[in-house]
């Protein structure tokens, strides 16, 4: 930044004198580069990852509608040209299992959320769907993909969810 001697600004950050007193703190080079060079690689390889996290959120989509009849998708989720191709947000059928379902998917190792990523660690389900859908028996469940999901994890969790609710799904 250039700034003109006759321009007067505010100390930017308090502790220490670099840039003639105006910030304290030694730049983090190391990082700085470091944060470059991953953006540049993320940047290279987006349009491949985002291909292959789009094929693995339909495909969890196919195997849960495979495994769970009655499964159905809150707004646009199950549209892969309208919703964000890294999530995925499942209406499970009404069971009295919906209370425990991510306890148990959590046991099988299986990372899922009951709400918005915002509201991670809470024991409510999201405040929205239960605004939308006051009545609903119906649980919810928030899968999220990355590159590093592999499809025997997909079919793993449709497994698991299928094991869950052998006896208490209603077609």
């Amino acid at each position: 930044m250039y700034l003109n001697k006759d321009k007067k600004i505010r100390q930017f950050m308090h502790g220490g004198s670099q840039e003639r007193n105006m910030r304290g703190g030694t730049e983090n080079v190391y990082g700085i580069i470091g944060m470059a060079k991953a953006l540049e690689i993320c940047y290279r390889e987006m349009e491949a990852h985002e291909a292959y996290i789009r094929n693995l959120k339909s495909l969890m989509i196919s195997r849960l509608k495979e495994v769970l009849p009655g499964i159905s998708f809150h707004g646009d989720s199950e549209n892969l040209d309208r919703s964000l191709y890294t999530v995925l947000n499942v209406s499970l059928p009404e069971s009295e299992e919906n209370e425990m379902v991510l306890f148990n998917l959590d046991l099988q190792g299986i990372s899922a959320s009951g709400g918005s990523a915002c509201s991670s660690g809470a024991s409510t389900g999201s405040h929205v769907l239960g605004t939308l859908y006051p009545e609903s028996k119906r649980g919810a469940v928030r899968f999220s993909f990355s590159k590093f999901n592999t499809p025997e994890e997909i079919d793993l969790v449709a497994n698991k969810l299928a094991e869950i609710y052998k006896v208490a799904v209603k077609a």
